[in-house]
C-alpha cells in the first residue's frame, strides 16, 4: 500500500509534552570522548523524519551521556546491498530499523544479536505486542531475530451510514463485502460498490493477497514447494473478478480512493495511511478534484466523511486475516558486548512511551503501534496535527488490532520465505489479476499460469559466513 509519503508536505512538530524536554536537552553537554559510539541504519530518510529521530538521540542522550549514537538513513531498496558490503568489510551499523521481512532475511546470513534482542522483548513483556506483529520476527525454532516496531494495517474502508440505511452488516465477510457491493452498485448515477485494484501493480497484489489469506491460500509452503495453484486461490481469483464488477470503470490504482473522498464509493481497500485525509482538509485536498479520472468533478471536503467512515482491519473468509506491513528493530551481532549492551539501552529508551509516542507520530495513522499498552496511553491520541483526535479511542484500537491477526505470503509456518519476496519483485501475482480483470483470461487458467512462473523461481538464501 502506497506509503502517501510523497504528497504529504505537511511538516512535523513535536509534542507538547515533550517538546519541555526539548529545552532542556541543549543546555546539556555531552562528553563524547569516553562515550561508546554505536550506529543505527534506518530507511526513515524523510528529513523531517529524520530530524525526528535526532530529537529523539538528542533526548536519549540526557541520561546516558556514556553512549554516542550515530544515525544514518538508507534507501530501503539499498539497505540490503549496502549493509551486506559494510559487513565484509568489517563495519557496519549496530542496529537497524526497516521492514520486518528485511530483518528477518538477513538472518540467514548469521548477523543477528540473539540475546540482546531476547531481552529486550523479554524486558517490554512478550503479551505486550500484537501477536500477529511479534510473529512477523519469530524464526521457526522459536527465536526472534528483531523487535516489531510500527506498521500498517490494510483494511476495507466503507460508508457506515449508507450501510444502516440499508440494514446491511459490516463487510467483514465474503459475503458480507459481495452483498454489499451488489446493493450500492448504481453507475448510472455515479455511485459504485466497492474499489479493488484492476491494473497490474501493487496495489492490486495487496488486495487479492489480503483476500487470498482470508481464504487460506498460500504461494509457497515452508520447504520453498509451489502450493499456489489451489482450490483456495482459484476460488479467491473468482471472487475478486466477480468484486471488479462493482468497481469504477477504467484502470484503478491506489489513487482510486477519489472516488471514495467525493462520495460515489460504498467501500475501499486502503492502508491507515488514509486515516488524515478524512480528518484533515488540507491533506485530502488532492482528492478532491477530477485530474486524475475524467469521470470525476470535484467537490468540496466532506466533514462528516469522517464520522461516516468504518474500517474492517480483518477479513474473514474460511478464517480471518489482517494484513499490513510490519517495521523492526534488528540487534545486529557486531563481536563488541559493550556495543551490544549499549546499543540494548538505546532501543530500550525507544520503547520507553514518550519517545515511543513521539517516534509514532512523525505520520499519525501511517505509524501505529505494535504495543498494546500504548493504545491505553492519552498521550498516544494527541498527535500534533490532531489527526487521531478527531477518532474516538475505540475507532483506533479497532484499527490496530488488524495486528492481532497479521499474515502473509511471505511466510510459512513461522519460515521467512525469500521466493515470494522475488514471486513480489516480478509482479506475477498483479500480472496474473491483469489477465482475469482485463483479458478474459479463465481463473483456473490465470492461477496455473501464475503457478508456472513460481516454479521457475529458484532459491535466493545467502549463506551463512
Amino acid at each position: 500500500m502506497p506509503s502517501n509519503t510523497s504528497r504529504k508536505g505537511a511538516s512535523i512538530r513535536i509534542t507538547a509534552a515533550v517538546s519541555v524536554l526539548l529545552q532542556i536537552m541543549f543546555f546539556v553537554q555531552c562528553a563524547t570522548a569516553s562515550a561508546t559510539e554505536i550506529t543505527f541504519w534506518t530507511t526513515e530518510v524523510n528529513p523531517e523524519r529524520q530530524a525526528v529521530i535526532e530529537y529523539l538521540v538528542r533526548a536519549f542522550r540526557i541520561n546516558h551521556p556514556d553512549i554516542a549514537v550515530n544515525v544514518r538513513g538508507v534507501e530501503e531498496n539499498k539497505i540490503a546491498a549496502e549493509l551486506a558490503r559494510a559487513r565484509e568489510a568489517g563495519s557496519g551499523p549496530d542496529m537497524i530499523g526497516c521492514a520486518s521481512d528485511l530483518i528477518v532475511s538477513f538472518d540467514s546470513r548469521g548477523w543477528t544479536n540473539f540475546a540482546e534482542t531476547g531481552r529486550v522483548i523479554s524486558g517490554i513483556g512478550r503479551n505486550n505486542f500484537y501477536p500477529g506483529a511479534l510473529n512477523k520476527l519469530r524464526l521457526a525454532n522459536g527465536r526472534f531475530c528483531g523487535i516489531p516496531f510500527n506498521g500498517w494495517v490494510q483494511g476495507i474502508w466503507y460508508r457506515k451510514d449508507w450501510f444502516e440505511e440499508k440494514g446491511l452488516a459490516p463487510p467483514d465477510t465474503w459475503d458480507n463485502i459481495l452483498k454489499a457491493a451488489r446493493a450500492f452498485h448504481d453507475p448510472e448515477n455515479g455511485r459504485y460498490g466497492i474499489l479493488v485494484g484492476t491494473r497490474a501493480d501493487s496495489y492490486a497484489e495487496q488486495i487479492f493477497t489480503h483476500l487470498a489469506l482470508s481464504a487460506g491460500g498460500r504461494e509457497f509452503s515452508k520447504n520453498g514447494k509451489v502450493v499456489f495453484d489451489s482450490p483456495e486461490i482459484i476460488k479467491t481469483a473468482r471472487f475478486y473478478k466477480e468484486l471488479a464488477k462493482y468497481t469504477p470503470p477504467g484502470p484503478q490504482w491506489w489513487r482510486g480512493r477519489d472516488f471514495y473522498m467525493q462520495g460515489k464509493l460504498a467501500m475501499m481497500f486502503y492502508s491507515t495511511f488514509i486515516m488524515d485525509d478524512f480528518a484533515i482538509e488540507s491533506v485530502a485536498a488532492d482528492s478532491l478534484g477530477g485530474k486524475n479520472f475524467p469521470d470525476l468533478n470535484g467537490t468540496s471536503f466532506d466533514v462528516n466523511l469522517l464520522e461516516n467512515t468504518c474500517v474492517v482491519p480483518v477479513i474473514t473468509g474460511t478464517r480471518k486475516a489482517g494484513f499490513g506491513v510490519v517495521h523492526a528493530l534488528g540487534l545486529l551481532d557486531t563481536g563488541s558486548r559493550e556495543r551490544q549492551e549499549a546499543t540494548g539501552c538505546f532501543v530500550n529508551f525507544l520503547f520507553r512511551e514518550d519517545a515511543y509516542i513521539t517516534w509514532l507520530h512523525m505520520v499519525p495513522g501511517g505509524m501505529l503501534p505494535v504495543l498494546k499498552s500504548v493504545t491505553r496511553n492519552p498521550a498516544f491520541y494527541r498527535d500534533a496535527q490532531g489527526v487521531f483526535h478527531k477518532y474516538s479511542r475505540q475507532r483506533i484500537e479497532k484499527v490496530i488490532s488488524g495486528f492481532d491477526s497479521l499474515k502473509s505470503f511471505s511466510f510459512a509456518d513461522g519460515v521467512l520465505l525469500s521466493k515470494a519476496a522475488q514471486a513480489s519483485a516480478l509482479g506475477i501475482v498483479p500480472a496474473m489479476i491483469d489477465k482475469i480483470v482485463n483479458r478474459g483470461v479463465p481463473a483456473e487458467q490465470a492461477v496455473h499460469e501464475a503457478a508456472a512462473e513460481l516454479e521457475t523461481i529458484e532459491e535466493d538464501l545467502p549463506e551463512k559466513p
